[in-house]
């Protein structure tokens, strides 16, 4: 594949991810995941497992979508590097849990197989402040 194909593939993969998680669409979001995927929330100091395919869906289904309504990610800044198979996020995500309206900042880097099509890696970077306070309320 071109570097120009590559670059399209993976803007099409994040872009593909991002409408996923905003339509609490699971099938459409594993569906650009390769079979080795794994998930990494950060920062390290919330001492958060790597996931893959399999602890992601027990994430889904057992928290994710239980706790949060409205949940909506919103890029304000992306960069794609078809060269390094990398694509950043920069944006904000909001989500009504029990304890109401929540917002904070995230970063999401993705890793993407050789063509782009399929996504390796997703270290997810969130407001911890924020994530702490929310999970302390939904207690």
């Amino acid at each position: 594949m071109s570097t120009a194909a590559v670059a399209e593939a993976i803007k099409k993969t994040t872009q593909a991810t991002l409408d996923a998680l905003n339509n609490w669409d699971y099938d459409a979001l594993v569906a650009v995941r390769a079979d080795n995927f794994v998930f990494q929330g950060l920062p390290r100091s919330l001492q958060q497992p790597a996931l893959d395919n399999d602890g992601f869906k027990d994430l889904w289904f057992n928290f994710m979508t239980p706790a949060f309504t409205s949940f909506k990610i919103e890029p304000m800044h992306m960069t794609h590097d078809a060269e390094a198979l990398k694509s950043t996020m920069y944006g904000t995500v909001s989500t009504t849990t029990s304890a109401g309206l929540r917002t904070c900042e995230i970063v999401q880097m993705f890793s993407f197989h050789e063509t782009g099509e399929k996504m390796l890696r997703l270290d997810e970077l969130f407001d911890s402040k924020v994530y702490l306070e929310m999970i302390e309320e939904m207690k």
